[in-house]
């Protein structure tokens, strides 16, 4: 049996975002099939550990060594990594693998694995989950918006140093890739952003998102128990967010657009969950008709798609948001952004709306509008659910995965 190490360099928990949970459903979704692969995932935690999850399949977690949350002092509120350039027990730990597979190019683990995968000649493949590098100028931006004004000015405005650091990430990753005997690049996102050799693009493959359709589905709701477990009023439309309550997510631009209905004399609730990170801020902005439910487990969140009218996503760093995938599985109809969830909507009117200006005013327009026109509501829910249905996870393990890797390993 062929044994594979899977580098998640990011903290397994409970408020974990999509990347780390994309690894945990594909592989809950899969445990005791394709028994030709023992898997051992392993993740950053606040101590080492190991979880059996299917037969052939077992979870680690290891403690980072320069954890970044010590940047968090300067604005720096991302997911847990580690930024030590290696880690000396990984590497020693990877030797008994036949295949070592990286999902990040630029921390520690995918480091670590690329001298171990030369050191011990053990295959390398690699999949790309997060536009990394426009993350980067966010929060590069957000770290100088911290010194004085000439300071940032200098190196923001004057230099553009977010822009390089940013387009310097995309040339490690270039040259990480050119190293790996394969690829995985998420499917939104574009290639050209890379500028990828053929020699490169030929290694490379669009990899998919997929969905537990056990959970995320269309379902009979006990609306009224739900509105009163939550403290909705019969006649209030109900708007749904979900994802970390943060502005990168756009969760501070919703509150804005909640303000601006309620001004203009429509009930509407708009319930926002996920790890709430700036919630008091979207309070502050809304007022008292945004619900904070912070981390919700699957089963509610389903619950809620299936209650709700419209499910708004309004962020803007995006490569195709696992929510927009669930809230279809469901039914939903979702108010994107194209850079953002525009990414999981194939026909803008049909499976969902995208919004091109970010205007708070021209959102709210937009989103009045829908909620008066249930008709059009009821043919996109009907539209989302007969045509455009998101793949299972065993299918996109299967597909871009197991048969990669049997291809390399044979």
């Amino acid at each position: 049996m062929k044994k594979i190490a899977i580098l998640v360099d990011l903290e397994l928990s409970e408020n974990a975002g999509g990347h780390v949970k994309y690894w945990e459903r594909i592989c809950n979704s899969i445990k005791d099939s394709f028994q030709d692969f023992k898997l051992d995932v392993i993740f950053l935690g606040k101590k080492t550990t190991k979880k059996i999850i299917g037969k052939n399949i077992n979870f680690f977690t290891i403690k980072p060594t320069i954890p970044s949350k010590i940047l968090k002092p300067l604005g720096v509120d991302a997911d847990i990594t580690d930024l030590c350039p290696f880690n000396i027990r990984l590497f020693f730990k990877l030797k008994k693998f036949d295949l070592i597979h990286t999902t990040d190019q630029f921390f520690s683990m995918a480091r670590t694995a690329k001298y171990a995968s030369n050191f011990w000649k053990i295959p390398l493949t690699t999949s790309l989950h997060t536009d990394t590098p426009s993350y980067t100028e966010y929060y590069v931006k957000k770290i100088f918006s911290n010194f004085p004004k000439f300071i940032n000015d200098f190196f923001i405005y004057k230099h553009q140093i977010h822009k390089k650091i940013s387009n310097n990430q995309i040339e490690k990753f270039k040259k990480y890739i050119a190293h790996c005997r394969y690829g995985m690049i998420n499917d939104k996102l574009p290639l050209k952003k890379f500028n990828f050799s053929k020699e490169i693009e030929s290694k490379i493959s669009m990899m998919s998102r997929g969905v537990d359709k056990r959970i995320f589905r269309k379902m009979k709701i006990n609306r009224s128990r739900l509105l009163k477990k939550y403290g909705i009023y019969n006649y209030e439309k109900i708007i749904f967010f979900c994802g970390r309550i943060h502005e990168l997510k756009g969760a501070l631009f919703l509150s804005k657009i909640h303000n601006i209905i309620h001004s203009r004399g429509y009930q509407v609730v708009s319930i926002f969950a996920g790890q709430n990170l700036h919630g008091q801020k979207c309070l502050k902005i809304g007022g008292s008709r945004i619900k904070l439910l912070d981390y919700l487990n699957e089963n509610e969140i389903s619950k809620l798609y299936n209650l709700c009218d419209l499910f708004v996503f309004p962020s803007k760093f995006e490569i195709g948001p696992q929510v927009v995938l669930e809230a279809k599985s469901c039914g939903a109809v979702s108010v994107v952004t194209p850079k953002g969830g525009g990414k999981r909507i194939s026909a803008n009117g049909i499976d969902g709306i995208i919004i091109n200006d970010y205007d708070p005013k021209k959102w709210a327009t937009r989103i009045i509008k829908l909620l008066e026109s249930q008709d059009k509501l009821e043919y996109m829910r009907k539209m989302i659910l007969s045509k455009f249905q998101p793949p299972s996870w065993e299918q996109v393990f299967e597909d871009h995965f197991y048969n990669k890797w049997r291809k390399i390993l044979n």
